[in-house]
């Protein structure tokens, strides 16, 4: 069912859900070209995608990109066909490409792999391939142009002019003001859902596109607040979109250069009725130019899809109906005016980025692998991102690793996914084919749960994984349990009677620590501890779309990162820990044995990591460790290097994440596109001198040999001999006499005195 719009309200009507389709790479049409010598060319895979079932075009075309011009491929055989689109071919003498056809004639010649395409065919979900040793320049101009917007980034604000296209017998059937205001909402009544909005609304003001400023060509031709008429001397009668697509291309680069991307970020073709086909609507994906036909240019739901193509977004779908998912815009589309109100199912919702760490209001959402246990968790909608403390997203990781993850979410039909028309009020379940949700890949939605219902899988990478809705309150949250085997028992701890007493600290034992920045230093420092953890100062790298690293560059010397690709999806080094390498508690101390680990995201198998070490963080001399490490497959890996750590107080620790250098000479520091480097610093005390080889002859008694004694021998005398006088005699014992004994003599002396004394 799809809706018509009346002014501000919806109609039902029998009218078939319309079909939208994505075409990988970008274009631009090239001259009239037989290829007299071999010469490099990029392969290009596309789905076609119709209004109705009664076509009779093709669903799948093949084709090859030249000197930024794409020409369908007329006999492809199934060497062809099984060439990653992206890849480097080799395009032979003798193949003729039509500059109004867009065909590629092959007449017997064979398109063939490139030998560097071969050496660089990548294991990851990636679109295009990267630059590896050996290829020539010309390449390598093929592939970067495919690959100028892999990382465009779904942040910021974004220039948008929508073109309106004038052939020689029709023109698009609106006005400028009135395509200004059903794409902008700008003007006289001004239209209140179309693409500013919509994308607006969705992200909470992370992604905007705006109406291109004014601007003046050639030939008296402007762009007036977003939007341009271009006139074009072909007709849209009897021509493919192809026709008219490519006349416009050349019209708009000879009228405001050849480089439409420094004119805009994107640009919207909206064609005249007339051009054959059953076609509504189409993008190029990772790219820049989206085409409509006619009155398709005004749907926002149209609009909202093939912008979302140019940003990297699939078809989100329904059992085998590609675009069946009516859950979120990447699935069919509707010819309404205001409508519907809605946002992206669960995996689009993860690869927009906009509810994730650099979400407006936060990082709400949660991912959960094999080993976590039960989850158990209350979901709120995306509608209810700006206030709720719940998570609004949850992504279960496939365990075998291959990128084909599950995404789980709380479909809340209100506010600005009030028009969702499918699982509203649900718990909706979602597996993308690879990637894990961050590059260009399909999904499927697989379940739509209510309260007291489930989901199942009993080999989703090799495991039974469960997902059961526990209860639903209206429109506000579900509570939900998701686990893998056969059940989920949640039995909470009971709480301690007491709360517990905290562990005494050691001397020497300053525990597990956490770093923080160090201004001075210009990396994560720890202070005295058994661990050193960066937790997530080192997430990221450089300036790259959706993973800006804090504090970059995170290096000593100002060893800076490259800024090519995009976060999660190219290589980047989120983490990095030094710990004990025999669990000891004990603080760093010189002459320790330790292991650094460091948690990366790799691209693919040409990606290598080096570790390093100095004893001196203030000056440092780096010391490589061990050997050279290369990336098994793409996604996060963790790596890990031991060591003993030198004489040194403040020491550090780094890890070169590099792209491409399996034979490089070692390097601390790299400069490629896609290398990431990281230090991390850690505090080491001195190494103390040894105890003694022997402990003391006799250990010290625990208790005196003999108790003293209690009291002495004797007790002592309690008083004296005799006691004393109370007082003193108040007078002599006998009276004194009253004269002398004997009276004194009256002769006089004996002899005189001597004259002298005797010697």
């Amino acid at each position: 069912t799809t809706f018509i719009a009346s002014t501000s309200f919806f109609l039902p009507a029998s009218v078939n859900a319309s079909l939208l389709r994505g075409i990988d790479g970008e274009f631009e049409i090239g001259d009239n070209l037989e290829i007299t010598e071999d010469r490099p060319g990029t392969f290009l895979r596309a789905l076609i995608d119709y209004e109705d079932s009664s076509h009779d075009g093709p669903d799948e075309t093949f084709n090859i990109m030249v000197d930024d011009s794409i020409y369908e491929i007329d006999d492809v055989d199934d060497e062809l066909k099984r060439i990653n689109s992206g890849e480097s071919v080799t395009i032979p003498k003798g193949v003729t490409l039509g500059t109004k056809t867009g065909k590629a004639k092959t007449n017997g010649a064979k398109i063939k792999p490139s030998k560097e395409g071969k050496k660089s065919k990548k294991k990851t979900k990636n679109l295009f391939d990267r630059n590896l040793e050996g290829r020539t320049e010309e390449q390598q101009r093929n592939v970067d142009q495919l690959r100028r917007h892999l990382s465009s980034s779904t942040l910021g604000d974004k220039s948008v002019v929508a073109v309106r296209v004038q052939t020689t017998d029709a023109v698009y059937s609106n006005t400028e003001a009135v395509l200004r205001r059903e794409v902008f909402g700008i003007g006289e009544g001004g239209d209140q859902f179309n693409l500013a909005s919509g994308y607006d609304q969705c992200s909470y003001g992370s992604l905007t596109f705006s109406p291109l400023a004014s601007q003046s060509g050639s030939d008296g031709v402007s762009i007036d607040n977003g939007v341009v008429t271009i006139s074009v001397d072909v007709p849209a009668g009897g021509n493919t979109d192809a026709t008219v697509r490519n006349a416009v291309t050349d019209k708009i680069r000879a009228t405001f250069g050849s480089d439409m991307q420094s004119v805009a970020d994107y640009w919207m073709y909206c064609l005249p009725p007339g051009t054959d086909g059953g076609w509504i609507a189409y993008a190029y994906i990772n790219s820049y130019i989206s085409v409509y036909n006619n009155n398709w240019c005004n749907y926002p739901s149209g609009q909202i899809h093939e912008l979302g193509h140019n940003l990297g977004f699939a078809h989100s779908g329904e059992g085998d109906a590609q675009y069946a998912d009516q859950s979120g815009m990447m699935g069919y589309s509707y010819s309404n005016d205001e409508g519907p109100v809605m946002c992206f199912n669960a995996a689009k919702s993860w690869q927009t980025g906009w509810y994730g760490p650099e979400g407006a209001h936060g990082d709400k959402t949660l991912e959960y692998s094999l080993g976590d246990g039960c989850l158990v968790k209350t979901l709120s909608g995306i509608a209810d991102y700006d206030t709720t403390s719940n998570k609004v997203l949850v992504k279960v990781v496939n365990p075998n690793g291959n990128g084909a993850d599950i995404f789980i979410a709380f479909n809340a039909q209100k506010d600005i996914n009030s028009g969702t028309l499918e699982a509203g009020n649900q718990v909706t379940v979602v597996q993308v084919e690879g990637g894990g949700g961050l590059v260009y890949s399909k999904s499927t939605l697989l379940g739509k749960l209510s309260s007291g219902a489930s989901y199942s899988n009993s080999n989703f990478g090799g495991e039974s994984l469960t997902v059961e809705v526990v209860s639903i309150s209206g429109s506000d949250s579900a509570d939900v349990k998701v686990y893998f085997g056969s059940s989920c028992i949640v039995t909470p701890p009971p709480s301690p009677t007491n709360p517990p007493t905290p562990m005494p600290t050691k001397a020497g034992q300053s525990g597990p620590q956490s770093a923080s920045y160090d201004s001075g230093l210009g990396a994560p420092k720890c202070s005295f501890g058994s661990s050193c953890d960066s937790e997530g100062l080192l997430n990221g790298r450089g300036t790259i779309n959706g993973g800006n690293e804090p504090n970059q560059p995170n290096t000593l010397n100002s060893c800076t990162d490259g800024i090519n690709g995009s976060y999660h999806s190219d290589e980047s080094i989120d983490k990095i820990v030094v710990a004990q390498t025999s669990g000891s508690g004990n603080d760093f101390t010189e002459g320790d044995d330790v292991t650094i680990s460091a948690t990366v995201w790799c691209w693919g198998t040409a990606d290598y990591i080096d570790f390093y070490y100095a004893s001196d963080a203030s000056s440092p001399v780096w010391n490589q460790i061990g050997d050279r490490q290369q990336c098994p497959s793409s996604g996060e890996r963790i790596f890990s290097a031991s060591y003993t750590l030198p004489q040194g107080s403040i020491q550090a620790v780094r890890a070169n994440l590099m792209y491409g250098s399996s034979t490089a000479s070692a390097a601390s520091c790299t400069s490629g596109g896609y290398d990431d480097t990281d230090d991390l610093v850690i505090t080491v005390k001195p190494n103390q001198p040894a105890p003694p080889t022997s402990p003391p002859t006799a250990p010290p008694t625990a208790n005196p040999t003999q108790n003293p004694t209690p009291q002495p021998s004797n007790p002592p005398t309690p008083a004296p001999s005799n006691p004393p006088t109370a007082q003193p005699t108040p007078i002599p014992t006998s009276p004194p006499t009253s004269q002398p004994s004997n009276s004194p003599t009256t002769a006089p002396p004996t002899k005189a005195p001597t004259a002298q004394p005797t010697p």
